[in-house]
């Protein structure tokens, strides 16, 4: 019951009012006036009451009116909560449709900003291929350039290197013409300075033999035909250091006298000129007195 009343208030004030215009309009359909009484005998109290049937028919037309007001207040609150049924429908497709156009809307732009990126990184690698293809054609020439470079740094070295061989090779054909020429010149002034140095050797060597032979004295019973060699060591001047027959005489005492005849000649006739002296130092001359 008290579910009813929290339920529907109004409808509960209205029953209660009608319960309580029936109750006045009873009291005052009631005939309060005394009837009178006849002599003798007591008078019956008589009331004039309402028609029941008409208090019915009120308070059905009431409680139907009533009940109209239930049902037209239950359809009113029927239609108020499907009004805002259908407003939260609709506000729940409005915001539905609005998260939709959003949602909508950000997949829009992030597609949109995924295709600008997309643009962008594929603008990039583009120029990233660009200037990579740019540079590897740059290295390529700066390295050809370089091979250019280097093959012509090579020639030039290689006809430089061939021109020094060249000069080198003529240079060294030119020193050894000249130190030919000067070894041909050296040594024919060479056979020239021996020729004349034996010529002198020869003679002083005859000088020699002669003052040997001067100075000689043929032992007796000896002969003088006869022919030795001798090895005679002489020192700076013509003195005899040694002296030693190497092919005899003939005999010991030929050899002796031969060999005393050699430090008697001393100092022996040597050059003046002191570089002719090695070729008297060991002198191996032949000795004949005759």
């Amino acid at each position: 019951m008290w579910k009813v009343v929290r339920e529907n208030p109004r409808a509960v004030i209205y029953a209660v009012l009608m319960h309580l215009i029936l109750l006045a309009l009873l009291m005052f359909s009631l005939d309060w006036t005394p009837t009178a009484t006849k002599p003798g005998g007591t008078r019956p109290i008589e009331a004039k009451l309402v028609d029941h049937k008409q208090l019915k028919a009120i308070e059905d037309r009431k409680l139907a009116e009533q009940a109209a007001k239930q049902k037209a207040e239950a359809e009113r609150k029927r239609k108020a909560e499907q009004a805002v049924k259908k407003k939260a429908e609709a506000e729940r497709k409005r915001k539905a449709e609005q998260a939709a156009k959003q949602k909508a809307e950000v997949e829009r732009k992030r597609k949109a900003e995924q295709a600008v990126k997309k643009k962008a990184e594929a603008e990039r690698k583009r120029k990233a291929d660009q200037a990579a293809k740019k540079k590897a054609e740059v290295e390529r020439k700066r390295k050809a350039e370089q091979a250019a470079k280097q093959k012509a740094e090579a020639e030039r070295k290689r006809k430089a290197e061939l021109a020094a061989k060249q000069k080198a090779e003529a240079a060294a054909r030119q020193r050894e013409m000249e130190q030919a020429l000067q070894a041909e010149i050296a040594a024919e002034q060479q056979a020239e300075k021996e020729a004349r140095d034996q010529g002198v050797v020869a003679e002083h060597v005859a000088y020699i033999q002669e003052k040997v032979r001067r100075n000689w004295l043929r032992p007796a019973g000896s002969s003088d035909d006869f022919t030795c060699t001798l090895e005679v060591s002489l020192i700076p001047g013509g003195d005899v250091a040694k002296a030693h027959v190497v092919q005899s005489c003939g005999s010991t005492v030929l050899d002796r006298s031969v060999e005393s005849a050699v430090f008697k000649a001393a100092p022996l006739p040597v050059p003046r000129d002191s570089g002719l002296f090695h070729h008297f130092r060991e002198l191996r001359f032949v000795f004949s007195p005759g």
